[in-house]
């Protein structure tokens, strides 16, 4: 007979037993599909969707504001975000906005745009801080002629300080591109565009692009990036 005293801990097991293990061992495990010049790219199965998502890794030397200036300025779109045709600011604050974006696709596909939310939150003890993106429903600006408008997505940066001073940089997003796109297209963005647009920012990075940028909002680590 199993005691009062050993009652609550066997059922606590139980209830993990049946309740959570299933869902940790559903859930899908991430495969590397590329590494190469300190960037490595991941994707792994979405529940429900044809389409995977990506995760591209890497670490760069910058202050957090920094990096968060690339991501949001709109000139730095074509020099940053792999196919990136624009990238236009529709209402908010520099913490959270609606945003515009429109990448390019590879002849015959059409481009892909969508409207989407914004925003960026730090933690107050380790400093990490992550922009989240996820679409908007919503007609604030209309998709041009021959552009379709992505149906879903949901991303984020993960800006993660480390030891050593550098930042560590997660970039994870999946979308619904809607429409027909053949399927060696969607594996070539799923690489190519974390890929592209993390060497792009290391690369800005490096130029020293922004490196005076600051954020009341932001607090930095206390170590000063060199470059």
């Amino acid at each position: 007979m199993i005691q009062k005293q050993t009652l609550f801990p066997f059922l606590l097991g139980c209830f993990l037993f049946v309740n959570v293990l299933p869902l940790i061992a559903q859930s899908p495990e991430w495969s590397e599909s590329k590494r190469k010049k300190g960037i490595q790219i991941l994707t792994r199965p979405v529940p429900g969707s044809n389409i995977e998502e990506f995760l591209g890794k890497t670490e760069v030397e910058a202050s957090i504001s920094q990096i968060i200036a690339l991501l949001v300025d709109p000139q730095s779109c074509k020099n940053l975000y792999h196919q990136c045709k624009e990238l236009t600011v529709i209402s908010g604050s520099e913490k959270k906005s609606s945003v515009y974006l429109r990448n390019g696709a590879p002849w015959p596909v059409n481009d892909r745009d969508v409207i989407m939310d914004r925003s960026f939150e730090q933690n107050d003890k380790t400093l990490t801080t992550t922009m989240k993106m996820k679409r908007l429903d919503s007609n604030a600006k209309g998709s041009p002629s021959g552009v379709t408008r992505m149906p879903g997505f949901e991303g984020y940066w993960k800006l993660i300080p480390l030891a050593n001073g550098k930042i560590k940089i997660e970039y994870q997003a999946h979308f619904e591109p809607g429409g027909s796109v053949p399927q060696s297209v969607i594996n070539l963005v799923l690489t190519d565009t974390p890929y592209e647009t993390l060497l792009n920012l290391k690369s800005l990075v490096e130029q020293g692009k922004h490196k005076e940028a600051k954020y009341d909002w932001i607090k930095e680590p206390n170590h000063t990036p060199s470059n």
